[in-house]
C-alpha cells in the first residue's frame, strides 16, 4: 500500500467514525419539527369556530369548525329582547313569530375538548346580525286565469290572479275590494315567488290587498300593497279599475282620482287625458305605464258635487281601487276556505263615469255661520280644541266638525224663532243664514236660492267662500232681524232685532179667498218699490204700485200699501203695513231674515 493510499484510508475511517453524532442530532431535529407542525395543525384546525349562513327555511344555518368542537350556548335577540329559538340539524328557528325585515343578533359559543383546550385556548364566541327576510308583491297589472264572462255568477268557481313577489313566500294574506270581504291566508309549500290568489267570481276586475312572508315563522306584515287585477277579456276595449269607483260617495273634496288600465295608458287613451267636470284645477301624473292619477288643487271638487270623468274613448270600468283598509296582519294564521262576497255587475264600455262628493257637515255649517253672526247663536269650542289657522285646517273641518256647544247669543230669543233651529239639521234658519251670507258676498240670486235646499245652496262655491270668511273672521255686517206676524185680531207685525223688539205695527194679511200661508220663510228678494199684478177674487185684474217690498214666500211679501185701516185680513196673501212703517222697517231687514206667519 502506498503512502497515499494509506492516508486516504485513514481519512475515510475518520469520516465514518464522526457521522454518528450528526445523524442523531438530525433525527432529533426532525422530531422537533414534526411536533411543531403537529401543534400548529392542532391550533389551526382544532380551534373551536361557529359559522352562520343564510337558510332557506330557518333564521340561519349554523356549522362548527375544529376538532371535537361542541356548542356551549346559542342566543338570539331582536330589538334588545331575547327570542326563543330551537336548534336542530344546524338550523336556528324562532319558536315565536318575528316580523320581516327586522335586525336579529345571533350569538353562539363553542369549546374544544378538554384534552385540546390547553393548546387551542378557552371557548370562542361568534356574533352576527342578520335581517329576517321580506317579500313584497308586484303591484302592476295581473290577469286572472280564465275568462270572465257576463254569464258568471257569484256561485261560479273562483279564479286565481297570479301575484308575483320579490322573493319566494311561505304564507300569503289577501283581501279583495268587495264590500264586507274577509281576509284570507294561503300557506305555500314549497315556497314560491308566484302565488295564485283567488279573486271574487262574477267580477271582471278589481284590487287585492296582499301581504306575504318568506318564512312560515314570520308574522304577516302590515301592508298597503294593492294589486290590481283584470279578467282576461276577449274584446279590445280597455278596462280600468278606478278609485273613486262609479257611483262612489266621497267624504273629501280633495281626493285623488286613480285609474289603472288593463293596457298601457298610451294604448288605452293615446296622448289625451280624461276631462274632469265640473272643471277642477289639478294635474295628471303617470306613476306607471298603466296608471293615471289626477290630483286636484286648491279647494278640489267641493262638497255636494257630482264629478264626471270623460275618457274620450270607450272604456270598461270594472272595479274599484278602494281595497279594505284593515290590515291583512290581523288575520288568523290558519287557512280559511270562506269565499268573499262578490258583485255580479257586468260593466259596459262607455266614455264616462261619475262619482259624487258628499255634502259637508251641517254641524260645521252651523258652527261657522254662528261664529260669523249669521245665526242668533254662539258656538263655543270644547276646552283645548284648536281652531283652524290655515285653509287646509278649515277644509278638514268640513267633514269633522269641532267639538263644542251652542248657546243663544241673546237672552230673549222669541220662542217661535228658537223653534226654527236644531243642530246639524237643514232648518229654515240655516237656509236663511246661508242666503244672508251669499247676499253679503255678492253671489246671491234670490230667484234660484228660494227654491233650493240647504244642501243645494251649500255647494262648492259657497263652502269655499265660507271657509275663507271663517279663516279671516269676516263677521256679518248686518244685524240679526226676525219678523213675527200674527193673524189673531188685531193682526200685528213685530220686528225683533239683536235681542230686542224695535217695531210693532198693525198689519193686514190675506183674505179668506187668498189667505197668507202660515209658516216660517226667509226673505229672498227685496225692492224699494215695484208693481204687483194679478187677478182679484171677483175676476178683475190689478196692477198696484207697492213700496218697501220684502218677498218671503213665493208672491207673498211684507210691504207698504195704502189702506184706510190696518189690523185685519185685506190683502191677497201679502203682509201689508202702512207705508211709513214699511219704510221704517225696510232698513232693518236683509236677505235671509226669517218671517213667521202664525194663526
Amino acid at each position: 500500500m502506498s503512502s497515499s493510499q494509506a492516508r486516504h484510508v485513514r481519512h475515510m475511517r475518520k469520516r465514518h467514525v464522526g457521522s454518528w453524532p450528526v445523524r442523531i442530532l438530525v433525527g432529533l431535529g426532525g422530531l422537533v419539527v414534526l411536533a411543531g407542525l403537529a401543534a400548529a395543525a392542532l391550533v389551526l384546525f382544532g380551534r373551536p369556530q361557529v359559522h352562520f349562513s343564510v337558510s332557506s327555511t330557518a333564521l340561519a344555518d349554523m356549522r362548527v369548525g375544529g376538532i371535537g368542537t361542541h356548542i356551549g350556548s346559542v342566543s338570539v335577540t331582536a330589538g334588545g329582547k331575547a327570542v326563543a329559538v330551537s336548534v336542530a340539524g344546524g338550523q336556528i328557528t324562532p319558536s315565536t313569530s318575528l316580523p320581516g325585515g327586522v335586525p336579529v343578533t345571533l350569538d353562539a359559543t363553542a369549546s374544544a375538548p378538554s384534552w385540546l383546550s390547553w393548546l387551542v385556548g378557552p371557548a370562542s364566541r361568534t356574533s352576527v346580525t342578520v335581517h329576517t327576510p321580506r317579500a313584497w308583491p308586484d303591484t302592476t297589472v295581473t290577469l286572472a286565469t280564465g275568462h270572465a264572462s257576463a254569464s258568471q255568477s257569484a256561485t261560479s268557481p273562483p279564479r286565481d290572479a297570479s301575484v308575483h313577489f320579490s322573493a319566494p313566500v311561505s304564507v300569503v294574506a289577501y283581501r279583495s275590494d268587495v264590500p264586507g270581504a274577509s281576509a284570507h291566508v294561503i300557506h305555500v309549500q314549497p315556497p314560491s315567488a308566484t302565488v295564485g290568489v283567488p279573486v271574487p267570481p262574477g267580477t271582471q276586475g278589481g284590487t287585492l290587498e296582499v301581504a306575504g312572508a318568506p318564512r312560515s315563522w314570520e308574522t304577516i306584515p302590515q301592508t298597503d300593497h294593492v294589486v290590481t287585477w283584470f279578467a282576461q277579456m276577449n274584446d279590445h276595449v280597455p278596462a280600468v279599475v278606478a278609485d273613486p269607483a262609479p257611483g262612489a260617495s266621497l267624504t273629501s273634496s280633495t281626493s285623488t282620482i286613480s285609474l289603472v288600465f288593463s293596457q298601457t295608458v298610451r294604448a288605452a287613451l293615446g296622448t289625451s287625458r280624461p276631462t274632469i267636470s265640473p272643471k277642477v284645477h289639478g294635474t295628471w301624473s303617470e306613476p306607471g305605464s298603466h296608471e293615471l292619477v289626477f290630483t286636484p288643487s286648491g279647494f278640489g271638487f267641493g262638497p255636494g258635487t257630482t264629478v264626471t270623468v270623460d275618457f274620450h274613448h270607450p272604456v270598461a270600468v270594472v272595479g274599484s281601487l278602494d281595497a279594505s283598509t284593515t290590515s291583512a296582519s290581523t288575520t288568523s294564521a290558519s287557512t280559511t276556505s270562506a269565499s268573499p262576497v262578490a258583485s255580479t255587475a257586468t260593466p259596459s264600455a262607455a266614455s264616462t263615469y261619475s262619482f259624487s262628493v258628499r255634502p259637508a257637515s251641517l254641524v260645521r255649517l252651523d258652527q261657522i255661520l254662528a261664529e260669523l253672526h249669521y245665526l242668533p247663536l254662539r258656538f263655543t269650542p270644547a276646552p283645548g280644541t284648536p281652531t283652524p289657522t290655515t285653509m287646509a285646517g278649515e277644509e278638514a273641518t268640513m267633514y269633522a266638525p269641532l267639538p263644542g256647544s251652542f248657546s243663544w247669543r241673546y237672552a230673549n230669543v222669541p220662542p217661535t224663532l228658537a223653534a226654527q233651529w236644531a243642530p246639524g239639521q237643514p232648518t229654515v234658519m240655516l237656509k236663511g243664514a246661508l242666503m244672508a251670507f251669499e247676499g253679503v258676498q255678492g253671489t246671491y240670486n234670490g230667484y234660484t236660492l228660494d227654491a233650493e235646499t240647504v244642501d243645494q245652496i251649500a255647494g262648492r262655491s259657497t263652502w269655499d267662500q265660507l271657509l275663507h270668511a271663517a279663516l279671516a273672521h269676516q263677521l256679518n255686517p248686518n244685524p240679526y232681524s226676525y219678523v213675527y206676524v200674527t193673524k189673531t185680531l188685531p193682526e200685528t207685525l213685530t220686528l225683533w232685532q239683536d235681542g230686542q223688539v224695535i217695531l210693532t205695527s198693525p198689519a193686514n194679511t190675506g183674505i179668506a179667498q187668498d189667505p197668507t200661508q202660515d209658516g216660517t220663510f226667509p226673505i229672498y228678494l227685496r225692492f224699494v218699490q215695484d208693481y204687483m199684478s194679478g187677478t182679484n177674487p171677483n175676476g178683475t185684474t190689478y196692477h198696484d204700485l207697492v213700496h218697501w217690498i220684502n218677498y218671503f214666500n213665493g208672491g207673498d211679501a211684507v210691504h207698504g200699501f195704502v189702506r184706510a185701516a190696518y189690523g185685519f185680513p185685506q190683502s191677497l196673501g201679502c203682509v201689508e203695513l202702512p207705508v211709513p212703517v214699511a219704510a221704517q222697517a225696510f232698513p232693518h231687514l236683509a236677505l235671509g231674515d226669517l218671517v213667521t206667519v202664525a194663526n
